[in-house]
């Protein structure tokens, strides 16, 4: 989508209050509540900035001392020459749902374009070795999905994620990219011409500045946007260790709702989808099985499924393993840090992960900031 002269001016403060150290997605959703918009910001005193801001001094300090506007032009001039835009909080067509998270990105990187508003939107992910029947079912149910109006959500990686997209485009649907790295990087180096059927018929997101590698330290927050843009999110294979999980222990954090497939109980990528299935997530064999649930949600304008039980009521339905029995006795409403839940428990750690998982997909332990635990209210 072509941009005009104005609003690539208007996007300079926005990028630029990105660049500030000490500001994060938090604090910057702070300061533009406090004051309407980044040129605003720039324009308060230090004092101002730690008032009414909530700014420690040293960040009140860089704000005011932000000088490096001739980065922040480069990189628009780098964005503007792939033909790209950026998206902020003040555009209409930024996710209507990702706006909802802890932590959204104050700017989006884009190529393509958004609907404003478009609130239909469903995230299907998986292993990047996906076997030839998970590429078969991720292609399939994105392209229901796609019939049924839905906008489809993925990573753009290798396997489960590109044949989501694949699908969609196929059924004529929209489906959108959200990347790891910047977006005028090709990742992986196949994907060009996928990237460019992608930004024909919907669009490539990332948070990251233009020529960002693909680290992978990105993928983590890049998978809170994945989630974070969508009503549920749907795993179609994933190993006990697949980042997939980490969209998915996104996605509860958020309020979403988790879906998966089944697969092979002997296969290694069907271990983390089996384990999400027998922890609480919805069991899915077609798009109809989740539809009925995303537009239940819709209903009840776009809020997500709440998994508080009313006021006074336990889960003494909620059955759990012999390890999650273990993890509950440990957990109370004060946090606990997972490696104390390790000790305490006798529980290793990447046998706890799985653990926790399932707690939180029952509902009965939440998961905070800094590898923290609480139980949760509903909890028997």
């Amino acid at each position: 989508m072509a941009t005009t002269s104005s609003e690539r001016e208007g996007w300079a403060a926005w990028l630029a209050l990105s660049r500030v150290a000490g500001v994060g997605p938090v604090t910057y959703r702070t300061l533009i509540e406090t004051f309407g918009s980044p040129e605003e910001v720039f324009r308060a005193s230090p004092s101002v900035l730690h008032g009414a801001g909530r700014c420690p001094p040293r960040v009140a300090a860089a704000i005011r001392g932000f000088s490096a506007w001739d980065e922040v032009d480069g990189e628009l001039v780098r964005l503007a020459a792939v033909g790209g835009m950026l998206i902020t909080w003040s555009d209409p067509r930024y996710p209507v749902h990702l706006k909802t998270i802890h932590d959204p990105p104050p700017v989006l990187y884009a190529l393509g374009d958004l609907a404003p508003g478009e609130r239909r939107v469903v995230a299907v992910v998986g292993s990047r070795r996906a076997t030839p029947y998970g590429v078969a079912v991720a292609s399939r149910i994105a392209g229901e999905l796609a019939r049924a109006r839905f906008v489809v959500v993925s990573g753009m990686a290798r396997g489960v994620d590109e044949a989501a997209h694949r699908g969609a485009l196929a059924a004529g649907g929209f489906t959108v990219g959200v990347l790891g790295c910047g977006v005028d990087v090709a990742y992986p180096p196949e994907s060009r011409a996928l990237k460019a059927a992608v930004r024909a018929r919907g669009a490539i997101l990332s948070e990251l500045p233009m020529g960002a590698p693909p680290d992978p330290h990105h993928f983590p927050a890049r998978n809170r946007i994945i989630s974070g843009m969508s009503l549920g999110v749907l795993v179609i294979e994933a190993t006990a260790e697949s980042g997939s999980l980490i969209t998915a222990r996104l996605a509860l954090e958020q309020n979403r709702e988790v879906f998966a497939v089944p697969g092979n109980v002997g296969a290694a990528t069907s271990v983390g989808t089996n384990r999400l299935i027998k922890a609480g997530a919805t069991l899915v064999e077609t798009a109809d099985d989740l539809i009925a649930e995303l537009l239940s949600q819709l209903g009840e304008s776009g809020s997500g499924k709440t998994v508080d039980p009313p006021a006074g009521c336990a889960v003494p339905t909620v059955e759990l393993t012999t390890e999650e029995a273990r993890v509950v006795e440990f957990l109370s409403w004060e946090p606990a840090h997972v490696d104390e839940l390790t000790s305490r428990a006798g529980i290793p750690p990447e046998q706890l992960a799985g653990v926790l998982l399932g707690l939180e997909l029952k509902g009965v332990a939440r998961h905070l900031a800094g590898h923290l635990y609480v139980r949760h209210d509903g909890a028997a």
